[in-house]
């Protein structure tokens, strides 16, 4: 029998059946002689390369945002996050300047001695409050200005601008009492108690609408005598209200005009103002 024979024989007639290569077989038999003891011995040191690989690798569902102040920030993505926040404050300045000028709350809005009023009490009303962010103070400083405008505006007194008629009005009974009574307190309403029928009461009417047209802030009205119904009163004749009462009658006019003179507009006026020189203007 040959060599080769034999040595074929002893392979296959091996009792431990081999399951890995021989190399293994050596490997596996250092491992075991490896013991835990060993193990708490060693001491993993990470690489920059593996540390930063694990933050990167690690997915965390967080919101990003920009942070609130960034110090010492020139360059880089430091210097990107401080341009936009700088950005940023200069946009709400801008913004508020704008707010309060276009509400008249700058400074530059009211006279020197309102401004130092308003500035003086502001001061004592708008002291910075703990945990207070820079929005929330603006705020709370706009409504209290807003509010210190709105109480002088309460305050001013603004005068009502007369109403201005210029001509003489007839009237009916309802118009003379609305003429008398729906006017201001201070205005001055003459009535001229007419005849169309009498050559005097025409003269009378026509230097009236003169008058008034001079005398454009005093009402002039008209009023049939036969709808007046005043016996006592022969047309033409004039009566002055103020405030819905009667302070001054006229009648007999031809016979008061001054000596010499006819019934003109200028008579007349001067006649008026006799009567209604606080009045009439």
């Amino acid at each position: 029998m040959s060599f080769a024979q034999d040595e074929a024989d002893r392979l296959l007639n091996h009792k431990e059946k081999v399951s890995c290569h021989p190399e293994d077989h050596r490997a596996s038999d250092n491992d075991s002689n490896f013991s835990f003891s060993d193990v708490e011995s060693l001491t993993y040191v990470h690489s920059d390369t593996e540390t930063d690989t694990s933050h990167t690798m690690i997915s965390k569902d967080v919101g990003y945002h920009l942070p609130t102040t960034v110090f010492e920030a020139n360059t880089g993505p430091k210097g990107v996050i401080a341009d936009a926040q700088s950005y940023e404050r200069a946009k709400k300045r801008s913004f508020r300047r704008t707010i309060m000028s276009v509400t008249g709350l700058d400074n530059t809005s009211y006279p020197a001695s309102t401004k130092e009023q308003g500035d003086a009490r502001l001061s004592k009303e708008t002291s910075p409050l703990p945990d207070e962010t820079e929005d929330e103070q603006f705020m709370r400083k706009w409504r209290e200005a807003r509010m210190l405008e709105l109480q002088r505006k309460s305050k001013r007194r603004v005068s009502p601008s007369k109403r201005r008629y210029g001509t003489v009005e007839a009237v009916n009974a309802n118009g003379y009492l609305d003429a008398i009574e729906m006017v201001t307190p201070d205005a001055v309403v003459v009535v001229c108690i007419y005849d169309p029928e009498s050559p005097e009461s025409n003269i009378v009417e026509d230097c009236l609408t003169t008058i008034a047209r001079k005398h454009a802030t005093t009402r002039f009205i008209k009023l049939h005598y036969e709808i007046a119904e005043m016996g006592h009163v022969t047309p033409p004749a004039l009566l002055a209200y103020r405030n819905g009462d009667v302070f001054s009658t006229i009648v007999d006019i031809f016979h008061q005009l001054p000596s010499g003179r006819d019934c003109s507009a200028s008579s007349l006026e001067d006649l008026l103002m006799q009567y209604v020189s606080l009045f009439l203007v």
